[in-house]
């Protein structure tokens, strides 16, 4: 292969990548749970606020979520894709939206984040091997000016700052949020998550996802 052909793939590559970011966040947010699953490779694993398990898992669970009445949209703007091989690190800009009731008061709720994936090539073309978030920081308003958000900062002051308005609203729904997910709050945690994705990264190929 020429530079220039592989400089071509490797531009093909990004593309099919982002493009395969963007249809998994859609297919979540539109219910399709089939394609959700199916942006993934069998053996998965995600970790986010809620969830820990595999693909098929949580398209069931997020199914789940769903007819319980919360509902969030997820704009996500891909900005890395770093490709060895068969492998690629996929990095992207990304929000979590939530419009909910919490104590009879409706509340807007963004938990800002970015998106990060261990990726695959597989017959099918790109798969998701991981998907996990970094959180950055959440904020909360009631949708009515008038209201007064019903939060008792005592509850969530002591919580990881980098998702603790996210944490404290789904604790109320019954979810357990652990207090160990990456933040930027937390840089050692994100500086060995980012040495381990190097390392898979570099040993280029799919033999051990």
């Amino acid at each position: 292969m020429t530079t220039t052909d592989l400089l071509a793939q490797q531009r093909a590559d990004r593309e099919d990548i982002f493009d395969l970011v963007r249809h998994e966040r859609f297919a979540r947010d539109r219910g399709d749970w089939d394609a959700l699953a199916d942006s993934f490779i069998a053996d998965s694993y995600i970790r986010t606020t809620w969830f820990e398990g595999n693909a098929r898992e949580f398209a069931d669970q997020s199914l789940d979520m769903a007819v319980k009445g919360r509902h969030s949209k997820h704009p996500i703007w891909p900005i890395e894709a770093r490709i060895h091989g068969d492998r690629a690190l996929v990095e992207s800009y990304a929000e979590i939206q939530n419009r909910s009731t919490i104590d009879g008061v409706e509340v807007d709720m963004t938990q800002h984040c970015r998106f990060f994936s261990r990726v695959v090539r597989t017959d099918a073309g790109w798969r998701f091997s991981t998907f996990e978030a970094i959180y950055q920081k959440d904020t909360i308003a009631p949708v009515n000016p008038h209201d007064t958000v019903p939060i008792d900062w005592n509850e969530v002051s002591e919580l990881r700052p980098a998702y603790r308005i996210w944490a404290w609203a789904m604790t109320k729904r019954g979810y357990e949020v652990p207090q160990d997910l990456l933040g930027d709050d937390r840089p050692d945690l994100v500086a060995e998550f980012y040495r381990e994705a190097e390392v898979w990264l570099a040993e280029g190929s799919t033999d051990s996802q």
